[in-house]
């Protein structure tokens, strides 16, 4: 079983998909926030500085640690797809879409002619010549899944037109760079844009699109509640670097308030 084949069974049962983000370039980080029971680890290509090299060591760490992989490239480029597509992603992220247009350019460099114009030289994602080429060939589509990012407003204005694009598996919900393209930049609470994302949410599940969000970490049950009530059906709950401040800052304070417990119970004040 491919891990994506995890994930879409994951789905039909209904049950939340747990992502983290890798900017690091480590791959021993992808593979213990496998271990950790992360569904799908996202290594971020946009915003971490990570080469081609890196990526294909996280997957094959990732892989090992039984999770699925996304990919997210930097920008909606077939030069950037062809590189990474080989290397056995499950699934590649595209940036700041903002039409069909754009879903349909991006699925077509995932795909082999006559549907795309994706060249033929697999490598990884054959298993390096040991699974059977042909078999490949007619099944590629189903085991990289084509996801994009909603995170510009033109995008949920095009929304409609995105959901019906063949080829499409997913989306996810950027809801900072989405609230920056309606002037009102980390300002998600604002109802207009509370009511955008409502609305995002609500279309994808009535054409039946998995949907998903990007979150991060430790802010708080009630800023995920919110989404589990949408229906979003995939939650990005942090990445790599936030979740080691993240510790690193908790195990400080825990220490610190040790430190004041013993000092109060030592000298009675």
């Amino acid at each position: 079983m491919y891990e994506l084949d995890k994930v879409k069974n994951k789905l039909e049962r209904g049950e939340l998909i747990f992502i983290t983000n890798s900017l690091m370039s480590d791959p021993s980080v992808s593979e213990l926030m496998a271990f950790s029971g992360s569904d799908i680890i996202w290594i971020d290509m946009e915003h971490g500085a990570i080469d081609y090299k890196d990526v294909e060591l996280h997957i094959i760490a990732a892989h090992s640690g039984g999770a699925a992989v996304f990919i997210r490239i930097p920008w909606n480029d077939p030069v950037m797809v062809k590189k990474v597509i080989d290397m056995g992603p499950d699934g590649i992220i595209f940036p700041l879409v903002k039409n069909a247009g754009e879903v349909e350019r991006a699925i077509r460099a995932c795909e082999y002619p006559p549907n795309g114009i994706r060249g033929w030289n697999p490598i990884r994602a054959v298993k390096y010549g040991v699974e059977d080429g042909n078999w490949y060939k007619e099944n590629a589509s189903r085991l990289t899944w084509k996801i994009m990012m909603i995170e510009d407003i033109e995008a949920v204005r095009d929304l409609d037109r995105i959901l019906e694009v063949e080829g499409l598996d997913a989306l996810m919900i950027g809801p900072s760079d989405l609230s920056g393209s309606m002037g009102k930049l980390l300002d998600t609470q604002d109802q207009e844009v509370q009511d955008t994302l409502d609305f995002i949410v609500e279309r994808c599940r009535e054409k039946h699109v998995p949907v998903g969000v990007a979150l991060g970490c430790g802010i708080g049950m009630e800023a995920y509640e919110p989404w589990i009530r949408r229906g979003v059906q995939m939650m990005s709950v942090g990445q790599d670097v936030n979740l080691l401040v993240q510790a690193t800052r908790d195990n400080i304070s825990h220490v610190k308030q040790a430190i004041e417990n013993v000092e109060e119970k030592r000298y009675g004040h």
